[in-house]
């Protein structure tokens, strides 16, 4: 996922604290409460963003989506950004947020750990997920000179800033914690920014996001080197929803959120929209990323 799409001891306990998410603002905190148990009325839906960067253009598409959301359903929303990506698969499974749009391996967690419904899911791109970047003076130029230098992911439910990449280098033979050092940024742009101040060696992004912090001049495209790229992601994104939300915002969401998504080229863009999305998808869909995760020593239902 554009901007949105090693699990650590501290990073589990961080999980466990996601409750805190009600505290993102007065309107969150009355929404979460009364969403919380049930669905507070048939007029009102608290939907939920991944964490991203702090780009306009970005924040303006999250709110479109909102829009869309609320256009779909007909329903009054609320837009939530919690402070990180697992935060919001805990949103939805405590009942503060009604419907999400979830990195694909915030979804497969939160559908393994039975804790939303997913409601749509789209196509896989073809595309490399990430991209792993260096200092062309730094003397990196591909994954097997990452060993025993410092690499900045974004966050722990990133796909394309920590499970992908941390695939690609697995697979090139390096292990976290014993070839390489890591960290999590918490942002896409803090950690290309990090790399491009030499706080850290390599940084890994979304694939999308390469182009946009060139031309944001967050980084030199003739100081940076892509020295790796992962493959693509075996799923699209998805739309989830809490398990008790009524069946009338399901199947309108179901008919109508696509089509107005896909409508929208910078938001299609974002997201990487290709085809249709399934609907009211099987497990079975997100089983290639339980297969990604399992081969970087990652099983998802531990991070429940």
């Amino acid at each position: 996922m554009h901007a949105r799409a090693g699990i650590i001891a501290t990073s589990l306990l961080g999980l466990m604290a996601i409750g805190a998410l009600a505290g993102c603002s007065g309107d969150a905190n009355a929404a979460g409460a009364n969403a919380t148990g049930g669905n507070k009325s048939n007029t009102e839906l608290v939907f939920a963003t991944p964490p991203g960067t702090d780009d306009p253009e970005e924040q303006a598409i999250m709110a479109d989506l909102a829009g869309m959301v609320g256009e779909a359903s007909g329903r009054t929303v609320t837009n939530l950004q919690p402070a990180d990506y697992l935060g919001v698969v805990e949103a939805v499974r405590n009942g503060s947020v009604d419907v999400a749009v979830l990195s694909q391996f915030s979804a497969a967690l939160a559908y393994k750990t039975d804790s939303v419904d997913p409601l749509l899911v789209w196509p896989a791109s073809t595309e490399p997920a990430s991209f792993c970047l260096a200092k062309k003076d730094s003397g990196i130029q591909s994954p097997a000179d990452v060993k025993g230098k410092q690499v900045a992911f974004i966050d722990p439910g990133s796909t394309t800033g920590y499970f992908m990449p941390k695939s690609l280098l697995a697979k090139a033979g390096l292990t976290d914690g014993t070839d390489y050092k890591s960290t999590f940024a918490g942002s896409h742009d803090s950690a290309v920014l990090a790399m491009a101040n030499g706080n850290v060696d390599v940084a890994c992004t979304a694939r999308q996001l390469y182009p946009t912090f060139v031309q944001k001049g967050v980084i030199k495209e003739d100081e940076v080197s892509i020295i790796a790229k992962s493959d693509p992601i075996p799923v699209g994104i998805s739309i989830v929803v809490r398990k008790g939300l009524d069946d009338d915002a399901r199947e309108a969401l179901k008919a109508k959120l696509p089509a107005l998504m896909a409508g929208n080229q910078k938001l299609a863009k974002t997201f990487g929209l290709t085809g249709e999305p399934a609907k009211d998808p099987e497990f079975s869909t997100y089983a290639p990323l339980v297969d990604v995760a399992e081969s970087i020593g990652v099983d998802l239902q531990d991070l429940r």
